[in-house]
């Protein structure tokens, strides 16, 4: 027989519970600018979040037939700021918690319209209690059974360590790509096949990289042991430089003969 897993099962009280935020990268389904109604999840049911949590179907399901009329549409989950719209539809399928929703037609409302149709603004996150829940102690999993809606945020950013994992991930998928770049640059170079098209299309690439250089310079390189640069100093022979068509020529003066 398999072995079961031993959940420890807690039932929170109102007076118990705080708020919590849960956020998710979702794909606008639609956007009407004239209705300002948008569409989209504002949870997905079954996979474990960067909280170790997981919302259970179901979960919403008291929330919605008893709470629907008091959930609001926030921005960025500002509740000392008027709300920028109301659900029209919230329902559970087999995803997860799917909103149909009108944004107001306000100056704020119009711009989140227009950021939202322009792909801008790509993130839902719902404010809620946690009412009840099972512990999955040896997962280290909680287990969303019960949830008290209160708002749906429309976000910038998922303020949670899952978007900062993208962002780490997003970076080195970059300098990946920049080392295959330097890499392909390099073969070409040395077969000699390199043409002026590819140099022209690498103008503003290697503009980049030295202003980088330039910034990053400084914080690069490790601080000069003062004892060995005078050291360097002094044996050092005087020398002058001299600049002539972009080619730097090093004069070092000879002894005077007698």
């Amino acid at each position: 027989m398999g072995k079961r897993k031993k959940y420890a099962a807690k039932e929170k009280k109102s007076d118990e519970t705080r708020r919590e935020y849960k956020a998710v990268r979702f794909s606008v389904e639609n956007v009407d600018e004239e209705s300002g109604e948008f569409s989209g999840y504002a949870a997905v049911f079954g996979n474990k979040d960067s909280g170790d949590d997981v919302i259970e179907k179901g979960a919403f399901a008291k929330t919605i037939r008893e709470d629907f009329d008091r959930i609001k549409i926030l921005s960025q989950h500002n509740d000392c700021e008027l709300p920028i719209g109301k659900p029209l539809e919230l329902r559970e399928d087999e995803k997860g918690l799917y909103i149909r929703g009108k944004i107001s037609d306000t100056q704020k409302g119009r711009d989140i319209q227009t950021l939202l149709k322009d792909g801008v603004l790509n993130e839902l996150s719902i404010g809620y209690d946690a009412i009840t829940f099972d512990f999955d102690s040896e997962e280290g999993v909680r287990h969303l059974k019960e949830i008290r809606l209160w708002e749906v945020s429309i976000v910038t950013w998922a303020m949670n360590d899952q978007a900062k994992i993208d962002e780490v991930k997003s970076l080195t998928e970059s300098l990946k790509e920049v080392k295959s770049l330097a890499e392909s640059i390099k073969t070409e170079a040395k077969a000699g096949k390199i043409s002026r098209a590819r140099l022209d299309s690498l103008k503003p690439f290697i503009a980049v990289v030295r202003e980088l250089a330039d910034i990053l310079g400084p914080f690069l390189e490790p601080a000069p042991d003062p004892e060995e640069q005078d050291a360097q100093k002094s044996a050092r022979k005087p020398a002058k430089q001299t600049k002539m068509s972009g080619m730097v020529f090093e004069i070092i003066p000879t002894p005077n003969r007698r």
